[in-house]
């Protein structure tokens, strides 16, 4: 090492090239400009994303977030936090009807008189019985550097959907009587808060109705779960790198309650929840603490301790947590492939049940991915294939792995991926991809607009007729609840649009 003074300009560039290569500006200035005249939601989809599972991010985040703080003291941005416009379904309710959330992390109820949202566009695809739903949810927020989250869930208990939409409009204006600007500072407890998350409710997918605020300002929900009527979401509060584990629960989408959940030991670590599942002994959660995994267990949703996991890696990588009769199961790698581990019933002592074949010089790696039941019985996996592997391997083909008890795997099929597809929904008489289209040939290949399948088998995959060729887009989640498939994505304005539809 030189000892030299790192260029400051120079330093944010680098890190911009490594976390976002095909959006890395020029000059500081072009840096700034992008942060606050492109909207959020630009950003392309990663295959694997697991939230806030990058320490390395976090800290290169953390880093130009300081720097960027230091050069702009005193300058206000007009970026996710400008003015705007109040859009549909914008309303917030006054400073007064704010409850407080203490530090127990209890807090009152904030809902919202439920109502209809103004009535959205709704446009038919021609050659197909799918509908593009525009029009239905205010403008949302996430940084720039960052993903949006899943944003639409299956109500698995009483059927259709439920949304959790963070937006910034109106905050701003009913919080200082008028227009404010966000300052840019390093994010922390005393930053301005950005933004309100809005719960939104759907039998149909189509038409949504407006049900409560969650009980934080910027929170951000990343998984649900059911259980005996009790919905339970999970994610964290605030903005990275100050985020705080947060699980939010309820019985009726109107009320709801905040918990914090427990960091042992106790320290000024952020936290975050990547996921949640139901099981026998009720809720086990599951997410990180700094450097460390942590799991949460709870009887009801509210009342949530830390536990200590015996039987897994130091620091398991985990991709999805199942309930099952007899407690909980992960689906996640080892150092050379895929791996599953059964639990006891209270989430405490895992036991390793199925390890996947070893990536090999010849054969590549392989991954599991989404699990759904099969048509005919048993599950399927959409998985993937890691690079290397021979001349016929295919990064980002899908391969399909078969199982008949959800936790021992088998290779099936190898299947040329019709597009960039990272986003999975069973629906009635096949399933769903979704991300966005191929553009370009061999190394130069790129992502193009919105890309929708549909499948019988999960082996021939059909694009779905009629879509328009929406640009800049990020596939959030693909959900079904036996009777409607939701497909929601975000655009480059930061809008929620979906795209609704029955089966195959």
């Amino acid at each position: 090492m030189s000892g030299r003074r790192p260029d400051t300009e120079q330093a944010i560039r680098d890190w911009l090239a490594d976390s976002a290569p095909d959006r890395a500006p020029a000059s500081l200035g072009e840096a700034l400009e992008d942060a606050t005249s492109r909207p959020a939601g630009d950003a392309r989809p990663w295959p694997r994303a697991g939230g806030q599972r990058s320490l390395l991010l976090v800290g290169r985040l953390a880093a130009a977030l300081a720097l960027l703080a230091i050069l702009a003291s005193g300058l206000y941005l007009y970026g996710n936090g400008r003015p705007t416009s109040t859009g549909p379904g914008s309303g917030s309710p006054s400073a007064s009807t704010t409850p407080q959330v203490s530090a127990s992390g209890t807090a009152g109820p904030r809902p919202s008189a439920a109502s209809p949202l103004p009535r959205p566009t709704v446009v038919h695809l021609a050659g197909s019985s799918w509908r593009l739903v525009s029009g239905t949810f205010p403008r949302m927020v996430a940084p720039a550097w960052a993903q949006f989250e899943p944003t639409v869930f299956e109500l698995s208990g009483n059927g259709g959907f439920v949304a959790f939409v963070p937006s910034p409009e109106g905050v701003a204006s009913h919080r200082s009587g008028g227009a404010i600007l966000a300052a840019f500072t390093t994010a922390g407890p005393t930053s301005p808060t950005s933004w309100e998350t809005r719960v939104y409710r759907s039998t149909d997918g189509v038409t949504w109705t407006a049900q409560a605020f969650l009980p934080n300002d910027a929170a951000t929900v990343t998984a649900v779960a059911e259980k005996g009527g009790r919905l339970v979401a999970v994610g964290w509060t605030g903005e990275t790198p100050n985020t705080t584990a947060t699980a939010w629960t309820t019985t009726d989408l109107l009320t709801w309650h905040a918990n914090t959940l427990p960091v042992t030991p106790q320290s000024d670590t952020y936290s975050s929840v990547s996921g949640v599942a139901a099981g026998p002994a009720g809720f086990l959660a599951w997410g990180d603490a700094g450097a460390s995994s942590l799991f949460w267990i709870s009887p009801d949703g509210i009342n949530w301790k830390a536990i200590a996991a015996s039987g897994l890696p130091a620091e398991p990588l985990i991709d999805a947590v199942y309930g099952n009769a007899q407690g909980w199961e992960i689906e996640g790698e080892v150092s050379d492939g895929s791996a599953t581990w059964q639990s006891n019933l209270d989430g405490a002592v895992w036991t390793r049940a199925w390890t996947g074949p070893a990536t090999s010089s010849t054969v590549g790696g392989h991954y599991l991915g989404p699990i759904f039941k099969a048509s005919g019985g048993g599950y399927v996996s959409f998985g993937g294939i890691s690079e290397g592997g021979g001349p016929l391997a295919q990064p980002n083909d899908i391969q399909l792995w078969t199982s008949m008890d959800e936790i021992h795997w088998t290779l099936a099929d190898r299947v040329v991926r019709p597009g960039w597809m990272y986003n999975f929904g069973a629906v009635a008489g096949g399933y769903v991809g979704a991300g966005q289209t191929v553009i370009g040939l061999g190394g130069e290949q790129g992502y193009g607009p919105l890309g929708v399948w549909t499948s019988a088998d999960g082996r021939t995959w059909q694009t779905l007729a009629g879509l328009p060729p929406i640009e800049s887009v990020q596939v959030l989640s693909v959900v079904g609840d036996g009777i409607h498939t939701v497909v929601a994505f975000v655009d480059q304005d930061g809008i929620l649009q979906l795209l609704v539809g029955g089966g195959i």
